[in-house]
């Protein structure tokens, strides 16, 4: 009887879980949505006064796609509509109150626009989410995620945006056009139907409302990289005369790879003599010129053109096309970027660096040799992208990890260490004790190093969803004004990667911290008694665990906006629990947090701040009145009282 009780509550419990399932995907796109094609010229300037007789779509969804229904609180409608070089979209809320703090479009007022590949359905990995509202009154328009990676560094400068608030009224009007050029593959000459999501916030007084498009709970998270949307058929208006979009086949190539241009060209009628034309600047490749005739018919045409063979060498190249009509009059003209890697060149590259491990230099030199995986992850890193890359990612990473191949192999032909010169930020690697692979950080080695001088050494933890390469740049800013102005002592600055952009330092993540910090000290003289963690969010955590669980390994933490508790869905300690087990370390800390913070609340900060008194550990808390998860600067404060620390110290080992 016993076992056929829990047979049953097993079939129930996996029933309960097929029906919530079932239940969570029931939503789906009931309608056929289209967006189409205008021929008038939109200005972006927030008055909508273009948009008449265009449809509007109501942005009436809750995450769960429920619906919202219409108040002065929350009302927000959408239209969308293209030409032949831009995306347009004019997004209309009714809200009683607005509220722009700093990333608004997370924290505050403001929406995401989202577009992804329908070939995947609703639901895609390949997407961009753009981030919009306001800050300090001034529009801010930011690809805040393509595929899964956050802040990507696409440039949207070519992006138009104006916001109007009427607070009178309770009205906020937004109006932008994006490029497609941006918006790479999407052409809607050669792919009809694409994805979209517009997710609205609105907040009131510290309560964050959301409305969607179309549902999806995971429009900003960074436990999954797919997101969701409604898929619109976009629709080409007939044509008056011939319209034009391009597209390269990939942004990266094998130099004996082809490369394919296409052109897409609507016309109300057939043509001929029409002349494709482009022009290539390049490595070792000056203005080279390409012309083909060809013809095209009424309606939709796709035209395909091979790019002519060449010595392609390593690097980037700029592709200019123009189609001339059969007058001679140039009608169309866009410029593209591409990457080429010569293998040849690589392999080159990789000989030099196995010759120098069989080298006597390699086996008797500790730093020469801890220093190599510096250059083997690049090594690594380039066939991984050439290999597996999507056709349209960013190619600023490969040139320059191209560059930095060149750079440390000469540095190796001299019989000197794969290091970047002193003053420069790099990105070094260590071969891990865990798992034996290769694993990154960015570092920066002030420009007066001397090896004969220990110098402190400043871990600086990034914040979730980002790699730790742009905070690296600011830290190594700041610390290098610091100097200037404060007088601060020399610090080493290194940014671990940590194995991922999300993992909150736990396991094999916060292990990847202490690597990294052996690594460089194998590298150079490091003052083991002067070693500071620092951390912002995700990072704060980070500091505040690593310290806790290495008192002896660090001198002191700097901690900004950080959580004492890691995200619900993963196991880790609590910051309280861990100061029950502090009392009587050496550590020190410096905390800084935002009274109205809204994405770690400030009552964290508080309670740690209160345990740190209670065990007697000496700390520094600065409470921003008026800020939330950024927005404020107290890096002033922390240099001062970091250089009083460490000259403390200098003063204890000189007193006799």
């Amino acid at each position: 009887m016993d076992k056929l009780r829990k047979k049953i509550i097993v079939f129930s419990q996996v029933f309960l879980m097929c029906f919530l399932l079932l239940c969570a995907r029931s939503f789906s796109q009931s309608e056929d949505l289209k967006i189409f094609q205008t021929d008038r010229r939109i200005q972006i300037d927030g008055e909508l006064d273009d948009w008449e007789g265009i449809a509007e779509f109501p942005i009436d969804l809750t995450t769960t796609g429920d619906k919202i229904q219409p108040s002065k609180d929350m009302t927000v409608t959408a239209r969308f509509t293209y030409n032949t070089k831009n995306f347009y979209a004019a997004i209309k809320a009714v809200d009683d109150t607005f509220e722009f703090p700093n990333r608004s479009w997370r924290y505050g007022d403001g929406f995401l626009l989202t577009f992804l590949d329908p070939s995947q359905g609703n639901e895609s990995d390949s997407f961009y989410s753009f981030g919009i509202s306001l800050v300090e009154k001034n529009p801010v328009k930011q690809i805040i995620n393509k595929d899964g990676i956050y802040f990507p560094g696409i440039d949207v400068r070519d992006m138009e945006l104006a916001i109007v608030p009427n607070e009178n009224k309770g009205i906020i009007t937004y109006e932008l056009s994006i490029p497609f050029q941006i918006l790479v593959p999407f052409r809607p000459f050669m792919q009809d139907k694409w994805g979209i999501n517009l997710i609205y916030a609105d907040r009131d007084q510290g309560e964050r409302k959301l409305a969607q498009l179309y549902p999806d709970p995971g429009y900003d998270t960074e436990i999954s990289n797919k997101r969701k949307g409604a898929i619109f058929q976009f629709v080409n208006r007939v044509p008056e005369k011939p319209e034009v979009q391009m597209l390269i086949d990939s942004f990266h190539y094998y130099h004996d790879s082809k490369k394919t241009v296409t052109l897409a060209i609507h016309s109300p009628e057939d043509k001929s003599g029409w002349l494709f034309r482009s022009y290539l600047l390049g490595p070792g490749v000056r203005n080279v010129q390409q012309k083909e005739e060809f013809v095209f018919k009424k309606g939709m045409n796709m035209l395909y053109f091979d790019l002519e063979e060449q010595e392609f060498e390593t690097g980037v190249y700029d592709l200019s096309v123009g189609v001339i009509d059969e007058e001679g009059s140039l009608r169309f003209k866009e410029d593209s970027r591409f990457f080429v890697l010569n293998r040849t060149e690589l392999d080159e590259y990789r000989a030099k660096f196995e010759e120098a491990k069989k080298g006597e230099l390699f086996a008797e030199d500790e730093k020469f040799r801890n220093s190599m995986p510096n250059l083997k992850v690049r090594f690594d890193w380039i066939q991984e992208f050439m290999e597996k890359a999507p056709p349209y990612i960013g190619i600023a990473s490969i040139e320059e990890w191209m560059d930095e191949v060149k750079t440390l192999t000469e540095s190796i032909d001299e019989g000197k260490p794969a290091f970047f010169p002193l003053g420069s930020i790099g990105r070094y690697a260590h071969r891990s004790e865990i798992d034996g692979t290769l694993q990154s950080y960015s570092i920066y080695v002030p420009r007066d190093y001397d090896e004969e001088v220990p110098i402190a050494l400043f871990v600086a933890l990034h914040g979730s969803g980002v790699d730790e390469v742009s905070y690296a740049v600011n830290m190594a800013r700041l610390i290098s004004q610091a100097r200037m102005q404060l007088k601060i002592p020399k610090m080493i600055m290194i940014a671990p990667q940590a194995r991922g952009f999300s993992d909150w330092y736990l396991g094999n993540s916060g292990k990847d911290v202490i690597e990294c910090i052996n690594h460089v000290k194998s590298l150079y003289d490091i003052d083991e008694k002067n070693i500071i963690i620092h951390g912002f969010s995700m990072g704060g955590y980070g500091a505040w665990r690593l310290s806790l669980l290495y008192p002896d390994l660090f001198k002191a933490a700097v901690i900004l906006s950080g959580a004492i508790s890691p995200p619900p869905y993963l196991k880790g300690e609590n910051i309280i629990d861990l100061l029950e087990k502090a009392k009587g370390n050496k550590l020190n800390f410096f905390i800084v947090h935002g009274a109205k913070d809204n994405a770690v609340p400030v009552v964290a900060a508080r309670k740690a701040v209160q345990k740190l008194k209670e065990i007697g550990i000496p700390h520094e808390y600065i409470e921003v009145k008026n800020a939330y998860h950024t927005g404020y600067n107290k890096w002033v404060e922390i240099f001062k009282w970091l250089k009083n620390l460490l000259n403390r110290y200098k003063r204890i080992i000189r007193s006799p």
